[in-house]
Parts: C-alpha cells; structure tokens; sequence
C-alpha cells in the first residue's frame, strides 16, 4: 500500500486558488485561526453576518484532521446516550446528545445548498455486535432510542444477514441521520465559497502567538511574516500551541487512527457487503473497525491498536491498518482478492471526556476556542456556535456545562502532572468507556 491520504487525490477535480501567507500588518473585525471544519464553518457563519473576516491557516485549508478523516458524519457523540446519561442525567442528556446532529445537519445543508461536489451519500449506521456478551450493548443501545422516540431498527444473528452478512457478527443496530463525506473535497469547496464571500483567507503562515499590553488585551496574532490585529479572534486549530494557552494547551490529547482505501470494486463484490443498501459499519470494540462506501465503487476501512492509539508521533507502519483489512476479508470472502492501494494515519485531539473544549478566554472574552472536536459534525458545530456568539451573544444557547474549559474530568490536572499526559488520557478515556 501507498501511504498517502487518497482525500486528495479524490479531490483534483476541484479547483482552488493558493492564498499566499500573510505579508505585513493588518487589522479586521474577526480572525479565524484555523482552515479545518470549525475554522471554515465559523468563518461562513460570520461572513453570511456581513463581518469582515480573516481566516489565518498553518498549511493550506483542510490539510489538519479535517482532510485526513473517513468523512464519518453521525448524529452521535464519541459518547453513547447510556454514558451522557450517567454524566448529566437524563433531560440535559438529550441536549448534549443533539449537538452532534445539528453538526451534520450544518454541513449536509450547506453542501446541498451550494451543491459542493464532495461525495456527500446518505448511508445509515449500523452498530454490530462482534461478541455474544456485547449483544446487550446492542440491545439496550435500541431500548434508548426508543425512549427518545428515535427511529431504529434491532437486528438478531440471522436477520442482520440480511443486510450485511459478515461471518461472526451477532446483532446490529441500524439507525438513520448519518451520510459519508470527503472532507478535503468538502473544505476546499469551502475555501472558494468563502472567498466568494469576501474572506480574505491566507495560508502557510502558522498562528506563533497572541499578543497584547496584557492577557485582557491579547488582541493581535502573529505570524512569522506579518499580523493581524481582530476585535473578535476564534481559535479553531489542532495540536494548540503553548505559546498562545500554557494551560489549554494541557487539556486535549490526540489518538492515532489509521485509514486504508480499496481499488475500485466489482458491483458482485460490493453487493456481497451491503445487498440491500450502502452502510456506515462500525463494531463494538472501544477501539472500533469502521469501515463503508465511497466514491469510485471503493471502501475506506479505519481503525487502530491500543499501542499506536496513544503513540505521540505518526507511525506510519501498514501493519495495524492491514490486520483490520484482513478481518474485513474474513468476514467477507467475496472481497478476499480486493486490493487496498492507500493507507495514512491521522492525530485526532480529543479531551479527557472526548467532548470539546469551546469556551472563551478566562481573560479576554474577545477571544474563544473550539478544541478537541472528535468528529466532523462537532468540529462543523463548534465553529458555527462561537461565530453565532460574536454575532448574537444574548440569543445564542450556553452549552458551558458540557463545552466548558472549567468542566470536572475524572483525572484532574494535578493526577496529570504526576501520570504524565499520555497515561492520564488513556486511563480518562478507558473509564468514559467502561462507565
């Protein structure tokens, strides 16, 4: 396999412009760091305000977490209902259950809207049970959703074959809301809209620090070549640098993730995996084999390993994503001799909860973040919610309770600095998955 994010080569029908980084100094209502989904989103939201708007990216727009995803697009969070339940009990559950759905909703209106050529296709979810102990997950999973009056549909051993017959797997999940992007494709279509618009976007010119008389006053980034000087500054970037928030910068991790795509597929084999209609699959793992179809009659298969989840650098070793392509072909002999051509991994942030960190400075209410989105739709929705703040900060809802950067994580910060960073966010994570 060759490692290389396919996204892009799936994307070179699509046209952009290069915005070269930033010369000089120049000053503009809001600034927008970062060209990822909730840096775009929260830009288009400002500019359909009629703000003047300056989007200030490190690389070039989509190349972050955004354009290296599987274009997985779930009306959930990393966090079933069960878990936000036991968090925040049964009413503000339902809240923080319908943020990730409104992130679809976001981007799926938008590239319907301006008819983005970005691969958008409806396929619905389908949890699967890989382990008879595991099938009570799968039950209850139903039992929730028909509580919430959600639509779903329950599949045992034999009926599941129906419509995705792989060897082993016990009991399923089906349930409607979730569609399958190229989120590279998706963010440079982004790009030339917001262009459209009139915002003025520079790239290859990273964000080194804020600066301000005070920390009530940080009100101008700076590049290594010029700066911007904004009464309104939205940080939506990855990896958040110490320079710009010692202490923020502590509360997000990453996991490494790995994502492979297939040659172009015969109809008969495609067929062999889904006989009825196109899936988004993934199992009942804490680490989950996903997998489902793109463009060009391809799957894209994810996954990783408990070793390379929390590994601080790339590994780029083909041999955690080739056992999950080899399970994939176990289950479906059909497809035993489909080639996968491209492999690449990705570091995705995510916090202690795997819930975002959106919230403003402690010091400059001028300035907000939107951090450690696990998911597509909670980037698209984190962005789009702190634009709506600069725009109408009476009206917008407050999401602080669970967004907030003040929140209670089951290992505190001070546990952190005796564990380490990396040991704390496994362990953080680990119990979010047994609670």
């Amino acid at each position: 396999m060759l490692y290389e994010n396919w996204l892009h080569t799936g994307s070179l029908n699509i046209k952009t412009p290069y915005c070269p980084p930033l010369k000089g100094n120049i000053k503009t209502e809001c600034l927008v760091i970062g060209g990822g989904f909730a840096g775009l989103h929260a830009a288009l939201r400002l500019a359909d305000a009629k703000k003047q708007v300056v989007l200030l990216e490190k690389s070039i727009c989509g190349s972050g977490s955004s354009g290296q995803s599987g274009g997985f697009l779930v009306p959930e969070s990393e966090e079933d209902m069960e878990q936000l339940i036991e968090s925040y009990g049964k009413e503000k559950a339902k809240i923080a259950y319908n943020i990730p759905k409104k992130g679809v909703d976001i981007i799926v209106s938008i590239a319907k809207k301006y008819k983005f050529n970005c691969d958008l296709r409806k396929q619905d979810s389908l949890f699967i049970s890989i382990k008879e102990a595991h099938n009570e997950w799968i039950k209850l999973g139903a039992k929730l959703k028909k509580e919430m009056g959600l639509k779903y549909e329950f599949y045992d051993e034999k009926t599941i074959k129906k419509i995705h017959p792989g060897k082993g797997y016990l009991s399923g999940l089906k349930y409607p809301g979730s569609y399958g992007i190229n989120s590279f494709a998706y963010c440079q279509e982004m790009k030339n809209l917001l262009l459209k618009k009139g915002v003025k976007i520079y790239e290859d010119g990273e964000v080194h620090k804020l600066e301000g008389n005070t920390a009530k006053t940080r009100n101008t980034a700076r590049t290594h070549l010029g700066s911007v000087t904004a009464k309104n500054i939205l940080i939506c970037v990855d990896k958040l640098k110490s320079e710009i928030d010692d202490d923020l910068s502590k509360k997000y991790y990453h996991l490494q993730t790995y994502l492979a795509v297939s040659e172009p597929m015969q109809k008969a084999e495609m067929k062999s995996l889904f006989p009825k209609e196109e899936l988004m699959c993934w199992d009942t793992r804490m680490i989950y084999l996903h997998y489902r179809p793109v463009n060009g009659n391809r799957i894209i298969i994810g996954g990783s390993s408990p070793w390379a989840y929390y590994y601080p650098k790339y590994l780029y070793n083909p041999k955690v994503i080739q056992k999950f392509i080899d399970e994939l072909k176990e289950r479906f002999p059909e497809i035993k001799d489909v080639e996968f051509t491209h492999y690449w991994s990705g570091l995705i942030d995510v916090t202690k909860d795997l819930m975002p960190i959106v919230d403003y400075d402690k010091y400059n209410k001028s300035i907000q973040y939107a951090m450690g989105c696990a998911g597509l739709n909670w980037a698209a929705f984190c962005g789009d919610y702190i634009a709506r703040r600069v725009i109408n900060p009476k009206s917008t809802e407050d999401l602080t309770e669970f967004l907030g950067m003040d929140r209670k994580f089951f290992l505190s910060g001070y546990m952190q600095r005796i564990l380490g960073k990396r040991i704390t966010f496994a362990l953080s994570h680990l119990y979010e998955y047994l609670k």
